[in-house]
């Protein structure tokens, strides 16, 4: 049962910068109960036809790329970009949480977002979020740093002091019961914008190296399995059941997506993700997401491939879920 105070259950509707997607977002109930949309490799929009391959590629795709370069490079971009919008589009389409792959690059001091092939600088990605939330108020944004590829120790402190220093006190520390951040407790510590003041980022780090550093939560904190499948059905039989089974006083990742295997790509030689895949399971998914509640035991953040596809059906679809919530909330109230 829902046990906030009734004067705390201040319910909102935001209208996302440059779109018509709308939702409810609740302030005084956790983050990890509201729904939540999000972008699968959010990067990937900046690979292109003539980037290098990137160490998260298969050794024999690696192989190839040295033998057969561009020929390569150009079936592997068709099957490594998820995304088309740019960050600061994504952002204004109402995605507020972020998956980040990173990599170190020969010859190069800089960090990079890579997807089978190298992408732009990770700080040209972060800068994006940092000029969104100051010129836009009352905005929480998750950065999930999902893996990382060949990044030392040195590499790794350099990442965490970038973000640390682009976002400095707008970063909401990690918390032991997650069932406390709310937006309202994020305004009322400086983490989160209110009448123009502070944002709020939540930085989630998969790595030992941000361990005993409570400006990144650690991956338990925010589970996110992985269907690893090209069936829809099979997809959405996962899903169910680790919903069903997701950790108590815990932000959960949904990942709607569809993931092709080597002999896939190889069967589909002449198509790519997002024609062969990601434009059916777009489709498929809204009805299963229409079904869904969020809360304590429901869905929290759902990300999807091409979020330019179809986003605003799927934009309103999640965050409407929300509506849900205040009802369950208001019905719990009634019966006290």
């Amino acid at each position: 049962m829902l046990d906030w105070p009734a004067d705390d259950r201040e319910i909102k509707v935001r209208i996302p910068i440059g779109s018509t997607a709308g939702g409810f977002f609740l302030n005084g109930f956790p983050h990890s109960f509201n729904a939540n949309v999000g972008s699968h490799d959010s990067g990937s929009y900046s690979l292109t036809r003539n980037s290098p391959i990137s160490p998260d590629s298969l050794p024999l795709v690696r192989s190839l790329g040295r033998l057969f370069g561009p020929l390569v490079r150009r079936c592997v971009y068709h099957w490594s970009v998820t995304q088309h919008l740019t960050l600061t589009q994504q952002l204004q389409h109402g995605i507020r949480y972020f998956d980040l792959r990173v990599s170190s690059k020969p010859l190069s001091k800089d960090l990079y977002v890579v997807h089978g092939l190298y992408g732009d600088p990770i700080k040209a990605i972060l800068d994006q979020v940092d000029i969104f939330l100051l010129k836009h108020p009352d905005e929480i944004v998750v950065l999930d740093f999902q893996h990382f590829y060949t990044l030392s120790d040195l590499d790794h402190s350099s990442l965490m002091t970038l973000i640390g220093h682009l976002f400095e006190a707008r970063l909401c520390p990690m918390l032991h019961n997650l069932e406390m951040v709310t937006l309202n407790y994020m305004r009322s510590r400086g983490y989160q914008v209110s009448s123009g003041e502070l944002e709020g980022v939540i930085v989630i780090y998969r790595h030992e190296a941000a361990r005993g550093d409570l400006n990144f939560w650690f991956s338990g904190a925010w589970p996110t399995p992985w269907p690893d499948t090209t069936s829809v059905p099979a997809m959405l039989t996962f899903l169910d059941h680790r919903l069903a089974t997701r950790p108590p006083n815990s932000g959960f990742v949904t990942q709607c997506v569809l993931t092709p295997d080597i002999r896939y790509v190889l069967l589909h030689p002449l198509t790519s993700l997002e024609q062969s895949l990601a434009l059916h399971c777009n489709k498929a998914i809204l009805p299963w997401v229409s079904n869904q509640r969020p809360g304590a035991k429901g869905v929290n953040v759902i990300i999807s491939d091409f979020v330019g596809l179809g986003l605003c059906d799927l934009t309103r679809t999640v965050v409407k879920l929300n509506s849900k919530l205040l009802a369950d909330a208001q019905s719990s109230a009634v019966k006290l």
